[in-house]
């Protein structure tokens, strides 16, 4: 049966899907400014906007613990109490002593299936030297890593294209595909043009909002390497949704990027 979605306060359009919807990008937790998001309210949003399933992990925690050690228990602890609709990711700090061996335990331990970084909120370059032990324990974990990438003071898409070529097995996910607070076309083209460079480069979707970006993403990599994330709380499932609908993209097409490709990463 098709689901029906409704968007925007002033004028509501209807469209359709007939597929699967996992959001690849969500938080759990409360971040330093004070946002929050409980399990439940997500939960909310995800009936609300026919979500099946989210990928959840920390914000950038107020008290997140050692190497945010605190943060991850709570997502594993949130994962475990409904399994069926959350997939756990780690965060770290790559600069703390501890990092390398947290996302170990966090993925061996924990069960978590993957690792959220932000260097912004953590003040790294992803391509520095500190930073490679973190990757290197990644591949070996066989984990992906999926990058905050927005483009706003700093360029990331270029530091995470130099992480792409060094780390060929590592799978990569560039949160915002490049783009900042407020979306411009630059960002959003320079991370697809690292995509299309590195085979092991996918592309988050969440906060672009611009329909003739994530066609073009599909244009120019293919509709393997595109995935769907909201971005909650910050973002709203059902306007990001309904940002890919717009699009005029397949049936097939639609399938791979709002659940197919986000199920064959994670294996």
């Amino acid at each position: 049966m098709a689901t029906r979605f409704k968007t925007g306060s002033a004028h509501r359009s209807r469209l359709l899907y007939n597929g699967a919807i996992i959001d690849a990008h969500n938080h759990i937790g409360m971040d330093l400014e004070g946002v929050t998001q409980l399990p439940q309210s997500l939960l909310r949003k995800m009936e609300q906007s026919h979500v099946q399933k989210c990928i959840i992990f920390p914000f950038n925690e107020i008290k997140p613990g050692k190497a945010f050690s605190t943060a991850n228990d709570y997502i594993a602890k949130v994962v475990a109490a409904h399994p069926e609709k959350f997939i756990g990711f780690a965060r770290t700090d790559p600069q703390h002593p501890l990092a390398v061996d947290e996302v170990r335990r966090a993925v061996k331990q924990l069960g978590l299936k993957g690792l959220k970084l932000h260097p912004r909120s953590q003040m790294f370059n992803p391509s520095d030297e500190q930073t490679l032990p973190l990757l290197e324990a990644c591949v070996g974990l066989r984990v992906p890593i999926l990058f905050h990438s927005g483009y706003a003071y700093d360029p990331i898409p270029p530091m995470i294209a130099q992480v792409a070529q060094s780390f060929p097995e590592l799978s990569i996910i560039m949160g915002h595909m490049g783009c900042s607070e407020v979306c411009t076309p630059t960002g959003v083209e320079e991370a697809i043009q690292v995509a299309r460079g590195n085979d092991n480069v996918y592309l988050e979707t969440s906060r672009v909002m611009l329909t003739s970006c994530i066609a073009k993403a599909v244009q120019v990599i293919g509709d393997t390497r595109v995935l769907f994330g909201s971005d909650t709380p910050y973002g709203s499932q059902l306007d990001e949704i309904a940002t890919i609908l717009r699009t005029g993209l397949s049936e097939t097409s639609l399938s791979r990027v709002f659940s197919e490709n986000i199920m064959e990463l994670l294996r």
